[in-house]
């Protein structure tokens, strides 16, 4: 598949993901916040992808301080936003990539992102590089 089609059906999964959980937003971006692809409210879709840049920060020191070994991902709330859920799609491929969602407050998040999760990846594993 070539990246111009992967960007619409990415786009598409991510629609129906936002429909089926209610989220008003979700997207997929780089790990410096650079956006692939993105559905649903546009306007804090650039500032939800700039989280994705403090996920590494957050997991040094979460290993560093805490021992945690395995973190497969990061949700930051705001009681009146709902949660953002910051997961990385990428780890043995560059560039990295991660999946992030605006969950309403109510809203369950961890079947619906499992699912779109491993969808995206047979999309993009193709596109990207194995890191060496």
């Amino acid at each position: 598949m070539r990246a111009a089609g992967a960007e619409a059906h990415i786009t598409e999964l991510l629609r129906g993901m936002n429909a089926l959980g209610g989220y008003p937003m979700s997207l997929v971006c780089t790990a410096e916040g650079l956006l692939v692809a993105t559905a649903g409210e546009a306007t804090r879709s650039e500032v939800a992808a700039g989280l994705t840049s403090l996920f590494d920060d957050i997991v040094a020191r979460a290993v560093r301080d805490l021992a945690l070994t395995q973190i497969d991902e990061i949700t930051l709330i705001d009681p009146r936003a709902g949660r953002f859920i910051v997961r990385p799609l990428t780890r043995t491929h560059e560039p990295r990539l991660f999946l992030v969602v605006l969950a309403p407050p109510d809203a369950t998040w961890r079947r619906n992102t499992n699912l779109v999760a491993r969808r995206l990846m047979a999309i993009l594993a193709p596109l990207l590089a194995p890191t060496s």
